[in-house]
């Protein structure tokens, strides 16, 4: 019997792995060309969700739930119906819970979309990516433009008020001029459907053995400068200000009173279950994940590829550094009262720097960083440590 330490609701991740094909950029455990495997692994992942859960002291009150993957959007409705209506059926869902789907716009049609929203999905995250059907195409993406706008007007038909788009920038061979017109076409898409309430920007990462690191090497000329990028994140933070987009993490902006709870849960160190190939949960004080070998998760979907005990030591860190992606920052008055250290003392070393180059800002209390040191964010955190 696990206990539930903490009593507040806490978050619930759903691993989908399936795909129609996998992106030249992914990373992530994904199944494609696998479809046959969606009925058992739909079962294994209800069994899963049955048997963790009764494991636990008491039923876990629920405030959000992200459907990821992998495309959520690619499981035949039936499966998706049946592993969404398991977990409804063991945990207490809160009234107000926001319920999340992540898909790419090439799945997204009016029936799938109506079941969505009649099953209680009401945030669905688009991955476009682009505005631009070249750099979609380089990206491995089998979507167009147009297919992006359409799955758009799909879901606000379906009844979404709540929809969230996903873009990258710092592509290779993207420049600034085609990035001011792949997110001036967002905004204006923004404009055409006012549920689009949320927009998350990633600054591309090659990460290694993709077929895109592959394309372009790290120090390949194709690879996005610095003054480039740096010239790209300003552009990004400035066009969104003006269009009602409220900036709240290095990444992601949202229209007032839409941010990502889901995601706040998790940089805010907070409890959330999790369920699928490869998922990761957190019940303090404990962290684990799932096997990453999809047939090793079919085999043993109780197992763990790994758990790790967060102490003090890692909490600390993570705080720092979850705190600082956050554009709240960290308090440093409730820091204190938790860790019982006073940064700006015990660390002046390492903060005093970055406040004299404009990188971090103190004010009201709160450390954070300026719109200067968010490119760097990566380099500011491991000053820390």
């Amino acid at each position: 019997m696990i206990t539930v330490k903490n009593k507040q609701a806490m978050g619930a991740y759903i691993h989908i792995p399936f795909c129609n094909y996998k992106c030249h950029f992914c990373d992530f455990v994904t199944a494609v060309g696998k479809d046959d495997l969606q009925e058992s692994y739909s079962q294994v992942v209800c069994q899963e969700i049955e048997q963790r859960i009764k494991a636990l002291s008491e039923k876990p009150v629920v405030q959000t739930v992200f459907y990821g993957g992998g495309t959520p959007g690619a499981l035949e409705s039936n499966f998706f119906s049946k592993i969404h209506n398991t977990l409804l059926d063991n945990v207490k869902l809160a009234a107000d819970a926001e319920i999340n789907l992540e898909t790419t716009p090439e799945t997204i049609n009016l029936e799938k979309a109506s079941l969505w929203h009649g099953l209680g999905i009401n945030r669905l995250s688009i991955g476009i990516q682009s505005f631009d059907d070249q750099q979609l195409a380089g990206l491995g993406r089998k979507h167009t433009v147009a297919q992006a706008v359409t799955a758009v007007d799909v879901t606000a038909q379906a009844g979404f008020g709540n929809i969230n788009c996903d873009l990258m920038y710092g592509l290779p061979t993207q420049n600034l001029a085609s990035w001011k017109r792949s997110l001036d076409s967002f905004v204006k898409l923004s404009q055409q459907f006012p549920q689009i309430k949320h927009l998350s920007a990633y600054a591309l990462e090659l990460a290694p053995q993709t077929p895109l690191a592959k394309m372009f090497p790290e120090a390949g000329d194709s690879k996005a400068a610095e003054n480039e990028y740096l010239a790209q994140h300003n552009y990004l933070l400035q066009t969104l200000a003006k269009s009602g987009f409220e900036q709240y993490e290095i990444s992601n902006f949202s229209k007032a009173g839409f941010q990502s709870r889901h995601n706040l849960n998790y940089w805010q160190q907070g409890n959330y279950l999790a369920f699928g190939v490869s998922a990761h949960r957190h019940l303090s004080p404990y962290r684990s994940a799932n096997w990453r070998s999809l047939p090793q998760y079919m085999h043993d979907w109780l197992g763990d590829e790994s758990l790790e005990f967060i102490d003090e030591h890692v909490r600390f860190k993570e705080a720092i550094m979850l705190g600082l992606r956050m554009t709240t920052g960290i308090n440093l008055q409730e820091f204190k009262q938790i860790f019982g250290v006073d940064l700006l003392q015990t660390h002046s070393h390492s903060i005093k720097p970055f406040l004299d180059a404009n990188y971090l800002a103190y004010t009201e209390g709160r450390l954070k960083l300026t719109a200067t040191g968010q490119p760097v964010a990566n380099s500011i955190i491991a000053a820390f440590f």
